[in-house]
């Protein structure tokens, strides 16, 4: 019996080691790719891609960018004074140092971050497979489970991701500040993942709604038996809360001390206020380009808080699996902020194999491929023939705009009552054969 304990742990060790050589040969390949297009079309990047206004926004772009690192360290105001720098401090910071090196080093940044991420959800991908190994499971149910390299593949390899990579999109550095939170609350580094989660709401704003499942991960993983009873977890949630609200304001007084209070209004208030009506792949732009003025204000609070809203009840509906709940907020964040990009896609596509367990109970998914694929197909065609032809208008821009989103929530509502379904069948299996109709 020792013998065949011994042979199954050298086999598993042998299994270990060929899927860290797979995941490190696609870390590489990946990286590779991508600094090749950076060095040797540099054109396509700096001229082209990054002029895409479905890849980059007026708080993402890299142009942008490098116009605030040139204010700050030339003019004696602050970089937020005129009104064309929109992006987090930390960025400033990183990349006034980078200005001053040669381009390759910069190139080699956007490279290594996006290795980072597809690195992190390998990760992510194994501790879920590990704990997917204790939790309960459909009776009789044979499932595949995606590598970890598999993960990485389909994330370093997407066109959407690359395209934000080769646009450098500063969007990247959330998301790196994101799945670094969600690794580590899953976890149970729980400061860290507050630490993480403040600075993605600090890159981008939305991102501060995933403090909600990133508080039941900490819950979950606390090893303190109080824990255990209600209070204790709603003493441990309040306290997460609390955490990350100290450190997301220690960061906004830092800046604000030191960049003024024009840092505020260019940042916060400016993605709040979708304050740039620069057309995008969002839905804000051409409602508000429309809407009489008098009514703005109304409508912004509504927008902003159909975003926001969700983080309380998606993330107590599957309190039970916190990762996923923080996926679907990342979903629909992806779909419903004020300056969206084909990159918050591309983050969003990239967590969903974590969850293979759910593609056999997808109903709609030949439908949101569809959607998806026609959105991101059709938006290049028609600016075209708006902004360089002028055969169009704003009304086929948008058209594929709408088509793009209703692909996002089509498939976000599939994939929460695929997850619904599948915690049906586990604890009642003998509904598996029958359909379920909610009256």
């Amino acid at each position: 019996m020792s013998d065949v304990i011994a042979a199954l742990q050298q086999q598993l060790h042998r299994t270990e080691a060929a899927e860290r050589r797979r995941l490190l040969r696609v870390l590489i390949t990946g990286s590779a790719v991508r600094l090749i297009i950076l060095v040797m079309f540099s054109d396509l990047a700096s001229h082209y891609l990054s002029g895409r206004v479905e890849l980059s926004t007026p708080v993402t772009n890299y142009k942008r960018l490098v116009e605030g690192v040139h204010l700050s360290q030339h003019s004696t105001s602050s970089p937020y004074d005129g009104g064309l720098f929109h992006q987090s401090p930390l960025l400033l910071i990183l990349f006034r140092v980078l200005h001053v090196l040669p381009d390759l080093f910069t190139n080699i940044v956007y490279v290594a971050v996006d290795a980072a991420i597809a690195l992190t959800l390998a990760k992510l991908a194994a501790v879920k497979a590990a704990k997917s190994r204790k939790a309960e499971s459909v009776p009789g149910e044979i499932r595949f489970v995606c590598t970890p390299s598999a993960i990485a593949t389909m994330y370093l390899f997407n066109p959407l991701t690359l395209a934000t990579t080769l646009a450098k999109s500063t969007i990247v550095f959330s998301h790196l500040a994101i799945v670094s939170a969600l690794y580590a609350g899953v976890s149970g580094l729980a400061n860290q993942a507050i630490a993480l989660t403040a600075v993605a709401a600090h890159l981008s704003l939305y991102p501060a709604i995933l403090i909600a499942p990133i508080a039941l991960m900490v819950a979950a993983t606390s090893p303190s038996e109080k824990q255990q009873n209600r209070r204790g977890l709603v003493a441990t949630i309040a306290l997460v809360i609390a955490k990350f609200a100290i450190a997301t304001g220690a960061l906004h007084v830092l800046f604000a001390a030191i960049f003024g209070s024009q840092y505020f209004m260019a940042t916060v208030d400016f993605t709040l206020r979708a304050a740039d009506l620069q057309p995008n792949v969002g839905l804000f732009w051409y409602f508000f380009i429309e809407i009489f003025d008098e009514f703005r204000p109304f409508f912004f609070v509504v927008f902003q808080l159909t975003a926001l809203a969700f983080a309380v009840p998606v993330s107590w509906r599957f309190r039970d699996d916190p990762l996923f709940a923080g996926t679907m907020l990342v979903g629909i964040i992806s779909a419903l902020k004020s300056y969206p990009s084909w990159g918050d896609l591309s983050l969003f596509l990239g967590l969903l194999p974590l969850f293979e367990e759910l593609v056999k109970y997808l109903q709609y998914s030949f439908l949101s491929a569809n959607l998806l694929m026609y959105g991101i197909g059709l938006a290049p065609v028609f600016w075209h023939l708006w902004i360089e032809l002028g055969t169009g208008n704003a009304n086929f821009f948008y058209a594929a705009t709408l088509v793009y989103v209703f692909g996002q929530i089509t498939l976000l509502f599939d994939l929460g009552g695929a997850k619904l379904r599948r915690e049906l069948d586990i604890r009642h299996p003998e509904t598996r054969t029958r359909t379920v109709v909610q009256e």
